[in-house]
């Protein structure tokens, strides 16, 4: 059984908890190294009961907290073969594992796929325990065949629904920063989330969190919208066929259940 919990999702920093009947890992680790930890507690766990962490990508919202989390907890890191070195840098101790292939913590066994973003390397991966699979995609600027193939088989996933192209566009960032974000190496907008679940339609997918929302060019109430007429049309009644929960930067309560 798989179950799966988004502690914090959004541009201040990201971290999710996947659990197991064996181990527990947490997918990155970018907010705050005490917020975490409270998280944690909320839910009965301690660092020390972390038995992994798998970053996604070098960005200070998904590895934030490394720092002062391996400075107290001696926690084994999985990253990218391509950014290994780059982590090692920021964390307390040499266990900072190269991901090239699957590996296995525990009953867990972890797959991946590139994603395309503006960083070294970011991937997208996917955790399987016996018959339960979740994958998890975000900080990519567009989906490819490979990365739908790679969602297709898993019964929940967590999607990037970035932002909103009209907030974006009429809002205060830069020029360049704005053209960074919509670019095919930037952040999926509600839209390009919702194409994904269009194009995902009869697969596996039945468990859909809507993550790395920005507080500044998006909301919730858009991004479900978005998704929940994205499974409309192709049949699927969001509460009866699918479950969508949009996943906040400071507070979550839900708990994806796999079994």
């Amino acid at each position: 059984m798989l179950k799966i919990s988004p502690l914090f999702s959004g541009s201040k920093g990201n971290c999710t908890l996947i659990r197991s009947a064996k181990v527990n890992i947490l997918l990155d680790a970018g907010f705050g190294y005490r917020a975490i930890v409270g998280a944690l507690a909320e839910r009965g766990l301690a660092p020390k009961d972390i038995d992994a962490i798998v970053v996604s990508h070098e960005h200070t919202d998904h590895i934030g907290a490394l720092p002062m989390w391996t400075k107290q907890t001696p926690t084994p890191v999985y990253a990218p073969e391509r950014i290994a070195d780059i982590i090692a840098q920021r964390v307390y101790f040499s266990d900072v594992n190269g991901i090239e292939g699957d590996f296995e913590v525990g009953d867990v066994t972890v797959s991946h796929c590139e994603c395309f973003h503006d960083a070294e390397c970011c991937f997208g991966y996917k955790f399987v325990c016996g018959a339960d699979r979740f994958a998890c995609v975000t900080d990519t600027g567009h989906v490819t065949e490979e990365i739908l193939n790679f969602l297709r088989d898993a019964q929940a996933i967590m999607l990037e629904s970035n932002h909103d192209e009209d907030m974006l566009r009429r809002g205060e960032y830069s020029y360049n920063l704005k053209q960074r974000i919509l670019s095919p190496y930037g952040h999926l907008s509600n839209a390009q989330a919702a194409e994904t679940l269009r194009k995902l339609s009869g697969s596996s997918v039945r468990q859909i969190i809507l993550a790395h929302l920005s507080e500044n060019n998006n909301n919730k109430e858009l991004a479900f919208n978005a998704a929940v007429e994205a499974c409309a049309s192709c049949g699927a009644v969001e509460g009866r066929d699918v479950v969508i929960y949009v996943a906040d930067q400071y507070k979550n309560e839900v708990t994806v259940c796999l079994d």
